[in-house]
């Protein structure tokens, strides 16, 4: 196939989706089918599309699914947008920016702040000063155990 003629065909399949209202999963597996099928076919320009639906996870997973990655990370922000542990760890990339990864730090921190936040009520008995931070410290990882 070769050059951006397989974009012709994905980009309007995946608008179509997007348009019906398909469930994330639907887009998910038969955009990813789609993908694997054009890339059999010489798709080399897969970045151009995914670039242009990097607003919808379900399509930027259905990319990552077959390996396709921009080279700057960006798609990992839509790809872990309900984890933003996973996407600072994404940021780890040399070609990625000290803004972008200063924007990945602020949404883990805000993350684990909300956390925190939103279990204050749980908190309650709890006079301790060293309690409160066992019970904030075991809100940020709660796999740790004493």
């Amino acid at each position: 196939m070769g050059w951006s003629s397989a974009n012709q065909i994905f980009n309007p399949v995946a608008r179509a989706l997007q348009q019906a209202g398909a469930p994330d999963d639907t887009k998910r597996k038969v955009l990813g089918d789609l993908i694997g099928g054009l890339q059999d076919g010489d798709w080399d320009t897969e970045d151009e599309s995914l670039e242009e639906f990097l607003d919808d996870p379900a399509i930027v997973q259905a990319f990552a699914d077959n390996e396709v990655h921009l080279s700057d990370k960006r798609c990992c922000r839509a790809e872990h947008a309900h984890d933003p542990r996973a996407y600072l760890i994404a940021m780890r990339h040399e070609d990625i920016s000290e803004d972008e990864m200063a924007l990945a730090v602020d949404s883990y921190a805000y993350h684990l702040a909300e956390r925190i936040r939103s279990s204050r009520d749980d908190t309650r008995g709890a006079v301790q000063a060293t309690k409160v931070m066992d019970f904030a410290a075991d809100l940020i990882d709660p796999a740790v155990k004493r």
